[in-house]
């Protein structure tokens, strides 16, 4: 199955926004299905134009690797990253072009979602134990 390719640039305040993914809207992902990340970028384009609807972004000058996206939203039908993502930490530069990044680019599919056995077997336990023993006295 080829990856779902999600790529988003920054608006021009990125401070109270989100880049979105929402399995329901995303091309490729059917009902039911949830995430799961394969690689995210965050990344800087000299072509970045914010004031643009939507803004835009077309050419990647360099990249820097990012797990948040994975962490956010594996296992999920919808989540919210917020564009300060894109805004380096003190002393470490997205790359030499630029300290900030004005896009972000994720890679991701999407999979049908399934408790695993061991989990569900817990839990069928855990209830039949608890029924047994909790409420002896009621």
């Amino acid at each position: 199955m080829d990856a779902i390719k999600f790529r988003r640039c920054r608006a021009a305040n990125p401070t109270g926004q989100y880049f979105t993914m929402d399995t329901s809207v995303e091309r490729g992902c059917s009902a039911g299905q949830v995430f799961r990340v394969q690689s995210a970028l965050l990344g800087y384009s000299e072509t970045y134009n914010p004031y643009t609807d939507p803004p835009t972004c077309p050419w990647s000058n360099c990249t820097k690797p990012t797990d948040v996206p994975a962490r956010l939203c594996d296992g999920r039908t919808y989540c919210r990253i917020s564009q300060t993502i894109l805004n380096s930490p003190d002393g470490t530069a997205l790359c030499a072009l630029h300290r900030d990044g004005n896009f972000i680019r994720i890679e991701f599919s999407c999979v049908t979602r399934m408790i695993s056995l061991s989990f569900s077997y817990s839990l069928e336990h855990f209830l039949i134990f608890h029924a047994e023993y909790c409420c002896d006295d009621l």
